[in-house]
């Protein structure tokens, strides 16, 4: 899965917001001369994410997730490379935020842990292709975001019916254990 993440990266150009990413992989993106990057790497620790620019050792200023909008501009975003596993607590706003930054195609690769068929249920809300690829230790979805579209109304729609859903799910995980 790795070494297909590797071949998008040196396929990558334009600008490209990669969340959640190993040094592994962030470093393949310093050999790719034609990337604008913005990276936002995890700070486990308390749940915000760092803003990086590329070749630059130190950190930037730390943003919320859940405010990605203020610090990017509409439909600015070429490429979007994220790891799902990171982000899975913020899907509500991560869904939507993906579709409302990129222009062309989003990449999600993530463990078997989570459920692909969840991730691809969401993104199909907003009218885009979709393509997954699957490995041993987990997947790789390709969704081709040209003609995605946001509405205000569908997307509060959305986030409250994704509320009532994750409330559900908490008092289904409750009452079986």
């Amino acid at each position: 899965m790795f070494n297909k993440l590797e071949e998008i990266i040196k396929k990558c150009t334009g600008n490209v917001l990669v969340i959640g990413l190993d040094n592994k992989l962030l470093n393949s993106f310093n050999k790719n001369t034609l990337v604008n990057l913005f990276a936002i790497n995890s700070n486990k620790s308390n749940g915000i994410f760092k803003k990086s620019k590329k070749k630059t050792t130190n950190q930037g200023k730390s943003i919320n997730i859940k405010k990605l909008r203020k610090y990017i501009n509409k439909k600015s975003v070429d490429i979007l490379i994220c790891n799902m596993n990171e982000m899975i607590d913020y899907y509500k706003y991560f869904i939507r935020d993906s579709i409302y930054l990129n222009n062309n195609i989003i990449y999600i690769y993530a463990t078997n842990e989570i459920d692909k068929e969840f991730i691809i249920a969401r993104y199909n809300r907003y009218n885009v292709k979709i393509s997954n690829i699957d490995y041993k230790n987990g997947y790789i979805i390709k969704i081709d975001n040209t003609r995605g579209k946001n509405n205000f109304v569908k997307d509060k729609l959305y986030f409250i019916k994704d509320t009532f859903y994750n409330i559900a799910e908490s008092i289904g995980n409750i009452l079986i254990s």
